[in-house]
């Protein structure tokens, strides 16, 4: 591992508390989510060290990916929960106060290149940081082995061998513990170069059915990639488009029960309920029924939780994390050529190097793995605490897209930035400082 960056150096002054030493897993947009609300709701001198396998803070929009158009609208994009509208404030004020775009439909509803977005997210970083002279940073690159508990403190063991202690650790690594995303992007452009080279190349398969892999397949197609694609996807369907927004959507009060089957019957009627009085397209509903979910929850036992992680999650999060309409109409497009189909994951052959794995699976195994023990024994709740037969593993919040392997959400960036700040402010450092709630 080596240290890419030192922030502010000689943040500590004389005479100051002790620094806090933090800990963030990930250097994507919940990483960076969460370290801007660390600076603006925790006030007490603290060292972060935001770590990464390979990306620095705001890699997530370098290269292809970066000019790959986010899955969400910018109205559910501010790193800001009191301020929801600010990403869109931002793109108005700086890109579109004299143009049509604002004039016909305004920026909330837009899909923008995720280039843009990371320099909105490392805009407000930077603003963040200047307010805060006592706040020390130090990007990390460096592969975690290990969590490990150490009295109220927390020991991450790295690749190399080498281990650091932190009075807190939040995991917020998205979908990297399976495949990171720039290797995507990275295998698939150097396996479609190597088949436009050969007479009768054999078809690229790629392996996933969400946002990464609709990106990457309409950028094989944009840059002259003809050949045969086959996507190999275990609910042999595509990511779907975004409906209207799930606000006004009412459902009645949560079971009493605690099954899951008591949770589904009442989400089911609940949906159909609201289908027929609101006239919701589907996937306003399952918005609507995914927010409910959450609060039924927390009624259920541990072995009805992981009913739901092994049988229905994968199910769950592929109806719930959407893309673009006009990128749905493209993928649509791009199958009725027919040079494009679906074939079945089990036909796949072992280790071919023109299958490129684009899936978007958090892995809640490999966090197990991490942490030493059964995944059946692992739960997160809606602040973001993990815990382990029903026990808080102390100095340790699990947010984002990792903490949605164990649990319904957050599936999207504005339910991630609240979980995120509902971390902070109810994590045990609290004890030891004064935390904002403003």
């Amino acid at each position: 591992m080596f240290f890419e960056r030192v922030v502010r150096e000689d943040a500590l002054l004389a005479g100051a508390l002790p620094m806090i030493q933090i800990a963030v897993i990930g250097a994507g947009p919940s990483g960076l989510a969460t370290v801007i609300a660390l600076m603006r709701r925790f006030h007490r001198p603290f060292e972060a060290w935001m770590i990464d396998a390979g990306d620095a803070p705001g890699a997530f929009g370098d290269g292809p990916a970066g000019k790959a158009f986010t899955t969400e609208p910018a109205r559910d994009l501010s790193v800001f929960p009191d301020r929801p509208d600010d990403f869109s404030r931002w793109l108005k004020d700086g890109f579109l106060a004299d143009g049509a775009v604002a004039a016909l439909r305004g920026p909330q509803d837009m899909h923008v290149p995720r280039a843009l977005f990371r320099d909105y997210v490392m805009a407000r970083f930077g603003e963040v940081l200047a307010r805060r002279k006592d706040v020390r940073l130090r990007t990390l690159c460096g592969v975690v082995h290990r969590i490990d508990g150490e009295g109220e403190r927390v020991r991450i063991g790295f690749g190399d061998g080498e281990t650091a202690v932190f009075d807190h650790v939040f995991v917020a690594t998205g979908f990297g513990f399976v495949q990171r995303e720039a290797a995507s992007w990275d295998e698939a452009a150097v396996a479609a170069a190597r088949l436009v080279q050969q007479e009768r190349p054999s078809p690229l398969t790629l392996i996933g059915n969400g946002p990464r892999l609709a990106a990457i397949l309409l950028d094989l197609r944009a840059c002259g990639f003809f050949g045969a694609i086959h996507i190999a996807s275990a609910s042999g369907g595509l990511p779907q488009p975004h409906g209207r927004t799930h606000d006004g959507v009412r459902f009645g009060a949560p079971p009493a029960g605690r099954s899951l089957r008591d949770a589904f019957r009442y989400i089911r009627r609940e949906c159909s309920i609201a289908e027929a009085r609101d006239g919701g397209q589907w996937q306003t509903v399952v918005d609507a029924a995914s927010a409910r979910l959450s609060v039924v929850w927390r009624n259920l036992p541990q072995a009805e939780r992981n009913q739901y992680r092994r049988h229905l999650l994968r199910l769950h999060r592929h109806f719930s994390i959407r893309i673009a309409g006009d990128i749905h109409r493209r993928l649509m497009a791009e199958f009725e050529t027919g040079r494009t189909r679906f074939v079945r994951p089990r036909d796949l052959k072992p280790a071919d190097e023109n299958t490129i794995d684009c899936r978007e699976a958090p892995s809640a195994h490999a966090l197990a793995g991490m942490l030493g023990c059964d995944v059946a024994a692992l739960s997160v709740d809606d602040c973001g605490h993990l815990l382990r037969h029903g026990e808080p593993l102390q100095g340790l919040s699990i947010v984002g897209a990792i903490a949605s392997g164990l649990r319904p959400g957050p599936f999207v960036f504005a339910e991630t930035v609240r979980q995120v700040y509902r971390s902070v402010l109810s994590a045990p450092l609290s004890g030891l400082a004064r935390v904002s709630r403003g």
